[in-house]
């Protein structure tokens, strides 16, 4: 996952010649490229306008437009962890994968697929949900690729539920369903921000007899064990066969920030982290080889001032200067 040297022509649109307000949206002004073959493109950030997940307040199949939309304030450069993004990275828009609103099989399916022709052009994705139920195809590509990753997921919930309606399948279940597919192992999953009541004691059950990692709102809030936590995440994965790290996958579900500074959200739960502890945290993960990533459930229709796009957009451009920065 080495990144390659970019050509002038993947890079954003100077903002000094082309206005940051005017043009078709892509990510960040960058080229649209749908199609990856025999092109020299590093990641691909593709949008997946479904919510048929969602069991509560929907919206979130309008996110990857209002993300769009809202990148364009995005620059280049990130001060802090001291890396030139597109100088050391082939970014590109690669669109939105076709999604089915009425069938939820067949948009995994879609997913699935698209998210492995990314990896057979040697790029990586990171998807703009869409809500948390994208996550289970995603893994599947990502399984076929890469094996058993790592998974840090940045969440207010859990999504280790086994069904509703008698539905299995939804946004609060991808988790669950991954173990159960053998795509990852309760031990390598690192949950950071969960909060709020429970339906009953027994949801916490699961967690436990799979060994998932959790690190609790007010865990967080805990300087030590924050760290702790953190030091857990890089030693894990760096115990990788032959001395390599291990591939990690980075799954940031927007309710995992307080509602105040993240409205847009299909399923808000109040006493979470603020934006800026949210971009800190992600940034804890430098160092790490990130095989993939995704953020999930903004809601546009919920929103106000564009926060939560904003947010959406900002994550985006963390993710890329984490595989920027290895």
């Amino acid at each position: 996952m080495k990144p390659s040297t970019p050509p002038t022509n993947y890079r954003p649109k100077n903002p000094l010649i082309s206005p940051r307000f005017g043009d078709i949206a892509t990510f960040n002004r960058l080229p649209y490229l749908p199609d990856l073959k025999g092109k020299q493109v590093d990641v691909a950030i593709l949008g997946v306008p479904f919510d048929g997940g969602t069991t509560f307040r929907p919206g979130a199949r309008f996110a990857p437009r209002a993300v769009r939309e809202a990148s364009a304030l995005n620059r280049n450069f990130h001060p802090t962890l001291g890396v030139q993004v597109y100088e050391r990275l082939n970014v590109v828009d690669g669109g939105d994968i076709s999604v089915n609103p009425l069938n939820l099989q067949t948009t995994f399916k879609n997913i699935e697929k698209h998210v492995s022709q990314v990896h057979s052009a040697g790029a990586r994705a990171i998807l703009v949900g869409g809500d948390h139920s994208i996550l289970l195809p995603e893994l599947r590509a990502i399984h076929k690729k890469f094996g058993k990753p790592i998974l840090v997921q940045f969440d207010a919930h859990t999504d280790t539920a086994d069904s509703a309606w008698d539905e299995k399948y939804h946004h609060g279940t991808p988790v669950r369903r991954a173990i159960e597919e053998d795509l990852l192992s309760g031990s390598d999953i690192f949950q950071i921000g969960i909060r709020g009541p429970l339906t009953s004691a027994d949801q916490e059950s699961y967690c436990r007899e799979q060994k998932i990692n959790t690190l609790s709102i007010d865990d967080f809030y805990d300087i030590r064990k924050r760290d702790q936590f953190f030091h857990l995440i890089h030693s894990k994965a760096q115990k990788g066969p032959k001395k390599k790290s291990r591939p990690v996958y980075v799954s940031f579900d927007v309710d995992g920030v307080d509602p105040a500074y993240a409205p847009g959200t299909g399923t808000p739960v109040v006493g979470g982290m603020t934006s800026r502890e949210a971009l800190d945290a992600v940034r804890k993960l430098k160092g790490l080889q990130i095989c993939g990533a995704n953020v999930v459930e903004i809601s546009p229709p919920y929103d106000h001032a564009e926060l939560t796009s904003l947010l959406g957009a900002a994550l985006i451009f963390e993710f890329l200067s984490l595989m920027a920065s290895e």
